[in-house]
């Protein structure tokens, strides 16, 4: 993101302060609980865009930037560029987020709210951003839905297909697999936030008939699913494999993403070695890492 306004020294403003922790071998769970320090030393949110860099936004004077910045200095971080922004939260402070994007052939459009009538392809997905700039411009939701659109055309069958979203934020995965396949999407979220965004957006591309979303623990999923979608952390996705594998069909597809390089071997390891998954494809972008597996036959 690249966001920048001047104002007076004085007035309350919003700032994105960009910052990169000392160890650059953190893991992507080191790297989460580095985000909630400084979310508790005063950041309003945190975004990590391009591991291991973080991006803090902060309301407050130039003052108040100063000081942050020797709290992130004492939490062992460089700063890399402290910048102004004008708007009143971080989603809509950058003019990027609000760009239309392409990804595996899907048209993305960002959009304000249900009533906006920015122009798109027939079929675009369009998504009313939330906090977790769930509108596909990280590079982790880029390729899952590259991922995605691949899969699906090695397809021939789809009517009786199970998918799971694992980690569905503005619920951008579950809709683009419900419109490439026209099959029923179960979508869940620890976020209530996250589920509340999720669902507008899910109403805004007409797939509510087939889309579901649900706070419910990964444990009180039935199964099985043909394909799974989990964009989330790494080391979420090692503590979860044993549920993903139990929920998995034979054979059963799962596009795996929010892991860093750092810890992809660690990830690969206990999905290949542990619960006998094949590696169908893996790419990289930006110091993430983005894998199609394939599920054991049982």
């Amino acid at each position: 993101m690249k966001c920048s306004e001047s104002h007076s020294n004085s007035d309350p403003q919003w700032f994105a302060i960009v910052v990169t922790p000392e160890d650059s071998s953190l893991s992507s769970d080191e790297l989460d609980g580095l985000c909630a320090e400084l979310v508790e030393r005063g950041a309003a949110g945190t975004a990590v865009d391009r591991a291991p860099e973080i991006t803090c936004y902060l309301e407050g004077t130039e003052a108040a930037v100063e000081s942050f910045v020797l709290q992130a200095v004492a939490l062992k971080c460089r700063v890399v560029s402290v910048s102004a922004v004008r708007q009143e939260n971080w989603t809509a402070a950058c003019p990027d987020v609000w760009e239309p994007i392409r990804a595996g052939g899907l048209e993305i459009v960002p959009v304000h709210s249900a009533d906006d009538d920015r122009p798109a392809t027939p079929g675009a997905i369009r998504i009313i951003p939330g906090l977790g700039f769930g509108t596909g411009h990280h590079s982790t939701t880029r390729m899952v839905l590259s991922a995605l659109c691949a899969h699906v055309k090695t397809i021939s069958e789809p009517r009786a297909l199970r998918v799971y979203d694992l980690g569905t934020g503005s619920g951008i995965l579950a809709i683009a697999a419900a419109k490439l396949l026209g099959v029923a999407v179960e979508g869940n979220d620890i976020d209530l936030g996250a589920l509340e965004n999720a669902r507008d957006n899910i109403a805004l591309n007409n797939v509510q008939h087939l889309v579901s979303v649900s706070n419910a623990p990964i444990t009180a999923a039935k199964g099985p699913y043909d394909i799974i979608l989990a964009n989330v952390y790494g080391e979420v996705l090692m503590n979860l494999a044993p549920e993903l594998t139990r929920l998995a069909s034979p054979g059963a597809t799962a596009i795996l993403s929010g892991i860093t390089e750092i810890v992809w071997d660690q990830v690969w390891h206990v999905y290949g070695a542990e619960y006998s998954w094949d590696l169908v494809s893996e790419q990289s972008d930006n110091g993430w890492m983005c894998a199609v597996i394939q599920a054991p036959d049982r």
